[in-house]
C-alpha cells in the first residue's frame, strides 16, 4: 500500500484519531472532556474485523502518536528512555489490540464487555513488574472535573476509566438506538455527576491545630550536584526553613534529594539539618541519596538508594524510607539480576535498588507516610498506607527534568485521584515545583508556581473514616483482570470447537 493510501485508510487515521484525543484530554489545555469521545474511533475500526497485521499496524500508529502528545516530555530527562518508551509501549498496545481486535471477530456479541475488561486489565497490570509505569490511566483526563472524581472513592481510578468507557460506548450506539441510549447516557452523567456534588457538601472533614510547611527554593538541576553550589543550597534551605518555622509549622518538608550528598553518611550535614530543626522547634522531612555496604553476592560494592527521613526537633533521626518503585531506565534498568551484563551500561540512569517496605512517621499524634517522585502514580500504595491508619501523606519530588512541561502538569494532578480514593490530604514538596496541599475532596488548598522559591503551609484536615475503595473495594479492578481471563477462556473454546466443525465437515 502506498505511503498516501495509507494515510486515509482507517487502519491510519482512526486509531491515530483517537490518539489525538486521548493525548490532549491529558494536556495542561482544559479538554479534558475529549476523553469522553477518545475511544470511539477505536470502536469503529475494530468494527472492520481487521486482520492480525492491521491490528499491530494500529497499534503502533496510536501508541507511537499518543506517547508523542503525552508523554513528549520524557525526553528532557531521556533521550534513550524515551526512545524506549516507544518499544515497550508499542508493544503493550500491540497486545491489547490483537486481544481486542480477535474478540470482537469472534465473540461479537460481548464486544463492549471485552473491550471493558482489556482496557482496564492493561491500566492494572501495568502497576507491576519492572517496566511499570501506570500512566496511561485514561481516568486522570478528568483532573479537572472535581464533582466527576469524588466517585473514585468508590472504585478508584479504575471506576473513573469504566465509567469513561461507558459513555464513549454509549455516544457511538446513539446511531444505533438512539432513544434508549440517550436515556441510559443521561441518567448516567446526572448520576456520576450528582454524587460527586453531594460528597463535595457532605463530608465531614475534622481541622487540626497541626500546621504543615512545604519549602521549594527551585534549584536548577544543572546546579543540584555541582559541589561549588552546595553551600548556596544549604543556605536557602536554612532562609526558607527559617520562614516556615514563624508559622509556627510542626512538620517542614522539603523535596526529594534536596541534599545532594550523601547525608546520614556525612556528620556535618547531618548535624546541619538537626540543628536547624532543633533551632526553629520544626521536624523537617528531606530526601537524600543513602548507600549500603552490599556483601560479597552483590555485582558492587555497594547498594544505592533513593531516601528519606525524618529529623525531628528533639534530635533523632528516624529510619529512613527507601523508595520501593524506581522509574524504568531513568533510576534502575530492569532485569539487573536476569542479565548481569547490564549493570556495565551506563545511559546517565543511577541503578538505585528497591525499598522493600513502608514506612510510617508521627507528629503531633498523627501517622503519616512518604512516597518519593512518581510513586503516587501507584494507588497500591496509597491504600495500604491508608489499611495502616495514615493521617495523611507525603510525597516529595525533583521535577525539574521536566521544566515547564505538561509533565510536570500530569505528575501534579494525580495528587487529586490519589487523595480522593484515600480521603487523606496530601502534601507534596517539589525542587521546582509544582509544591502543592491536596484535600481529601481533591482540591488544591495551596499551590506553587513553577521554579519559584517559596513557602506554602497549612493545616492538616483529616477524614476520620477510610473510604470505601480503601477498605472494601481495593481489589475491584481485579474483576476486569478475571473477566478477560474468562473471555479469552470461552474465545479459546469457542475456536476449539469451530475447529472440530470444520474438520467434521471436510471428513464429510
Amino acid at each position: 500500500m502506498k505511503s498516501g493510501k495509507f494515510l486515509k485508510s482507517s487502519v491510519f487515521y482512526k486509531p491515530a484519531l483517537a490518539a489525538v484525543l486521548l493525548g490532549l484530554s491529558r494536556l495542561p489545555l482544559h479538554l479534558g472532556f475529549l476523553v469522553f469521545f477518545g475511544l470511539i474511533p477505536l470502536f469503529s475500526f475494530f468494527e472492520e474485523n481487521r486482520k492480525n497485521k492491521d491490528l499491530v499496524k494500529a497499534a503502533i500508529i496510536f501508541s507511537s502518536l499518543y506517547t508523542v502528545i503525552c508523554m513528549h516530555w520524557i525526553s528532557l530527562a531521556t533521550t534513550p528512555g524515551f526512545l524506549g518508551m516507544f518499544i515497550v509501549i508499542g508493544l503493550y498496545f500491540s497486545i491489547l489490540f490483537y486481544l481486542i481486535g480477535n474478540i470482537w471477530k469472534a465473540l461479537p456479541k460481548v464486544k463492549y464487555i471485552a473491550f471493558l475488561c482489556f482496557w482496564l486489565s492493561f491500566e492494572f497490570l501495568q502497576n507491576f513488574g519492572e517496566f511499570r509505569f501506570p500512566w496511561f490511566n485514561i481516568g486522570y483526563s478528568l483532573s479537572d472535573y472535581l464533582p466527576f472524581i469524588q466517585i473514585a472513592e468508590i472504585g478508584g481510578i479504575y471506576l473513573l476509566s469504566a465509567l469513561i468507557i461507558l459513555v464513549n460506548i454509549l455516544i457511538s450506539e446513539l446511531k444505533n438506538k438512539f432513544k434508549i441510549n440517550f436515556i441510559f447516557l443521561v441518567v448516567i452523567v446526572l448520576l456520576w455527576a450528582g454524587f460527586g456534588f453531594v460528597r463535595l457538601r457532605t463530608i465531614k472533614l475534622e481541622k487540626t491545630s497541626t500546621n504543615i510547611s512545604i519549602v521549594q527554593v527551585s534549584i536548577p538541576q544543572d546546579l543540584k550536584w555541582e559541589k561549588a553550589y552546595l553551600d548556596t543550597t544549604l543556605q536557602l534551605y536554612q532562609k526558607y526553613t527559617e520562614l516556615a518555622s514563624e508559622n509556627n509549622s510542626s512538620l517542614v518538608i522539603w523535596p526529594e534529594s534536596a541534599t545532594p550528598f550523601y547525608l546520614l553518611r556525612q556528620p556535618k550535614y547531618k548535624d546541619f539539618v538537626l540543628n536547624l530543626a532543633r533551632e526553629n522547634n520544626t521536624d523537617i522531612f528531606t530526601g537524600f541519596p543513602h548507600y549500603k555496604f552490599a556483601g560479597s553476592n552483590h555485582p558492587q560494592r555497594y547498594k544505592f538508594y533513593n531516601a528519606a527521613s525524618l529529623f525531628d526537633k528533639n534530635g533523632k533521626i528516624h529510619p529512613p524510607y527507601y523508595k520501593n518503585v524506581l522509574v524504568p531506565f531513568g533510576e534502575r534498568i530492569p532485569l539487573l539480576y536476569l542479565f548481569p551484563f547490564l549493570w556495565d551500561i551506563h545511559l546517565g540512569q543511577a541503578n538505585w535498588e528497591y525499598g522493600e517496605k513502608l514506612e510510617y512517621y508521627d507528629v503531633d499524634g498523627y501517622k503519616y507516610s512518604p512516597m518519593i517522585c512518581f510513586e503516587i502514580a501507584f494507588e497500591v500504595l496509597t491504600t495500604k498506607m491508608a489499611k495502616h491508619n495514615a493521617d495523611f501523606i507525603v510525597n516529595i519530588t525533583n521535577d525539574a527534568w521536566f521544566k515547564r512541561s505538561a509533565g510536570t502538569y500530569q505528575h501534579a494532578v494525580m495528587l487529586k485521584f490519589r487523595a480522593v480514593e484515600t480521603r487523606k490530604q496530601i502534601y507534596r514538596a517539589a525542587n521546582t515545583g509544582y509544591s502543592l496541599v491536596v484535600s481529601p475532596t481533591g482540591e488544591f488548598l495551596k499551590k506553587t508556581r513553577l521554579f519559584e522559591r517559596a513557602v506554602i503551609n497549612e493545616d492538616l484536615l483529616i477524614y476520620k473514616n477510610n473510604s470505601f475503595f480503601t477498605k472494601y473495594f481495593s481489589w475491584f479492578p481485579i474483576v476486569f483482570v478475571v473477566g478477560a481471563g474468562l473471555i479469552l477462556f470461552v474465545n479459546l473454546i469457542f475456536r476449539r470447537r469451530l475447529t472440530q466443525k470444520r474438520y467434521e465437515f471436510n471428513e464429510k
